[in-house]
Formats: structure tokens, C-alpha cells, sequence
């Protein structure tokens, strides 16, 4: 990220060496008669639409936004003056996403950001000539954008990263094991209307199983069944739990109200659910894969197509704890469920 910090301040320092610049030829041309002055002057065009579409909240919106700020800057670009955001989410409501993506073309956007797998699989179907750049994504290719980094949709690029920081879903079962020493059996959410929501789900199967761990698979087929499906699982006695899907991370308020009253820690391939009381997060470094991505619209929106950027493959990821797990790991310990 320091790159990124040094970019932004060359280019404030070129910003202000700019202005000194303007003020210069303003003051020379005090004089010169009105009629001239009014020729040479023109409205400034409207600033470019971006719209950002989120299949769910589930990574914090604020965060990515602003990542992308900061790669749109490094382009040289303003909010207000150059772009605007428009965002919209289907909040895990998956058949909202066409609706979504037709907004966003109603709109003129300039360029359509499609957070999440769903987003892109519905946008690749739909949007045909508008720059799209994905983000917060874990295969584009099995949505249909392309066959290799290089070899993409023309009007389409972006940022990903494969099982969300962990292909194999190894390192995810080791966090658990590292939380949890005494976990047998791992309760696993997933949403079986999303392709990698099921992929994600039999590749922790799979590498629970060689870890000595029985994984225990619930559908929630849309947010509002996320709480009576917690409840279900709960009931199958497993000592943790684990969300994969769209459609369950839009129901994390009740999945985690019934599992803090019973005492099971949830896992998540979000920080952002941390702060909702998760236990632990492992997942890519989005901050990172978002100053990409703005600087990738930046170079759209300037005119260079989709067709000549290739995809970016994040490869960072990150591990955050709640506050408790953290001292607990700190001093040594092994961390209690709650």
C-alpha cells in the first residue's frame, strides 16, 4: 500500500503545482478584453456515473468505496468533478440483480462495478457493451468473463481472488482448529442457488475431513430462512460455524443472535462481520484489490478499454479476531466458543 500512499501524494503535489499555474495565466489575462475571455471558456462536462452493484453487504460498503477512491485518484481523477458513485445492492435477494444492472445502463453508467460473484454471473448475461470491473470476487471465469487473465469478455476486467484468500479452504479449517481445539464437527451455512457458495462448502468438507473434522451442511436459500436455519444447525450439535453465500451473509443478524445465545463461534470471510460479533475472518486484502480496481475504472473512464486491461489476481489475505480471541491468542491460549 505504500505505493499507492506515494502516487496520491505525487499527485497532490502535482494538483498544487497546477493551480499556481492557473493562477498565473488568470492574473496575465485580467486585461484582455471580455468578449475574449468569454470565448475561450466552456461548461464543464457532467462527471462519469460508476454504478456499484452488490449482491450483499456483507463486505462494508464504505470500505471498498473508498478503496476505490484512492485508485481512482492515483489516475488523476476527483469525485464530483471527474465521477460519481451510484450504489444499489440486492441486500442477498439475489433475483433483484437484473433489476439492479438495468438501473445502472437506464443511468448511462460510464462503467458498472459488480461486487460478488452473482453480481458479475448476472452482469456477463446482460450487459453487453458497458465497461464492467468486478471486484470482491473469487472466479470470474466460472461466471463467464473470460478463459485466462488476458483472455477476457472485451468490455469486462477486474480483481479477484480464488476461495476468497484460500483456494482449498485449508487455512480456514486451520483457523478454526486454532480457535477451537476441541471442534469435531464444523456447521457450515451455504447458499446451494450460487455455484460458489457450494463449491466453498465441499471444499472445506474436504479439507475438514483430512484435519478429523465432520462438516455439517444447512441451505439458506434467502436471508430470511438464515435464522431457522442456524437453529437447525445448532441442533446437530457442532462446536462452529462457518457462512459461505450471499444469501446467508444477508442474513448474518440472525444467524449470529442464535448462536451467541448459544454460546458457538461463527466464522466469516468478511472482517466487516467481526464487528457484528463473528469470532474470526479470513479473506483477501480488499483494500488492496479495491485501489486496484479504481485505478483500473480510472483508465477506462480516461479511454482505454476493458479488452486491453487484464484480470488481477489478489493474492494477500488477511486474518482478523474479535477482541477476545485476539488476547487470547496473544498470551498463548487456546480461545474459548462463546
Amino acid at each position: 500500500m505504500t505505493r499507492h500512499g506515494g502516487s496520491a501524494w505525487q499527485s497532490l503535489v502535482r494538483s498544487t503545482a497546477l493551480a499556481g499555474m492557473v493562477g498565473v495565466a488568470v492574473a496575465c489575462t485580467k486585461g484582455a478584453p471580455a468578449g475574449k475571455a468569454g470565448a475561450a471558456s466552456s461548461a464543464p462536462a457532467a462527471p462519469a456515473t460508476v454504478a456499484l452493484i452488490r449482491a450483499a453487504d456483507w463486505i462494508g460498503s464504505e470500505w471498498s468505496e473508498d478503496a476505490l477512491r484512492v485508485g481512482l485518484q492515483e489516475e488523476g481523477l476527483e469525485p464530483d468533478r471527474d465521477y460519481v458513485f451510484k450504489s444499489s445492492s440486492a441486500q442477498g435477494d439475489l433475483a433483484t440483480l437484473p433489476n439492479l444492472l438495468d438501473a445502472a445502463l437506464d443511468q448511462k453508467a460510464k462503467v458498472i462495478v459488480t461486487l460478488q460473484d452473482a453480481t458479475l454471473q448476472v452482469a456477463v448475461k446482460r450487459v453487453k457493451d458497458t465497461p464492467i470491473v468486478f471486484h470482491i470476487l473469487s472466479d470470474p471465469f466460472a461466471a463467464g468473463a473470460g478463459t485466462s487473465d488476458s483472455v477476457h469478455l472485451p468490455n469486462v476486467t477486474g480483481v479477484y481472488s480464488p476461495g476468497f484468500g484460500d483456494p482449498e479452504q485449508e487455512r480456514r479449517v486451520a483457523l478454526i482448529k486454532r480457535l477451537v481445539p476441541k471442534v469435531k464437527r464444523v456447521g457450515v451455512l451455504f447458499s446451494p442457488g450460487e455455484q460458489l457458495s457450494v463449491d466453498l462448502k465441499d471444499r472445506l468438507t474436504s479439507a475438514a475431513k483430512k484435519a478429523g473434522i465432520t462438516v455439517v451442511a444447512v441451505p439458506v436459500n434467502a436471508p430470511t430462512e438464515a435464522t431457522e436455519a442456524v437453529t437447525v444447525l445448532i441442533g446437530k450439535k457442532v462446536d462452529a460455524i462457518e457462512i459461505f453465500g450471499n444469501a446467508a451473509h444477508g442474513g448474518f443478524d440472525g444467524i449470529i443472535k442464535v448462536a451467541k445465545e448459544k454460546k458457538i463461534p461463527v466464522f466469516s470471510p468478511s472482517p466487516f462481520e467481526i464487528m457484528k460479533g463473528a469470532t474470526a475472518a479470513l479473506y483477501p486484502d480488499f483494500q488492496e484489490g479495491g485501489v486496484v480496481a479504481g485505478r483500473m475504472i480510472g483508465r477506462i473512464l480516461k479511454g482505454e478499454s476493458p479488452a486491453q486491461i487484464p484480470f488481477y489476481r489478489l493474492q494477500t489475505t488477511k486474518t482478523k479476531l474479535d477482541s477476545e480471541e485476539a488476547a487470547t491468542a496473544d498470551s498463548g491460549g487456546a480461545a474459548k466458543p462463546r
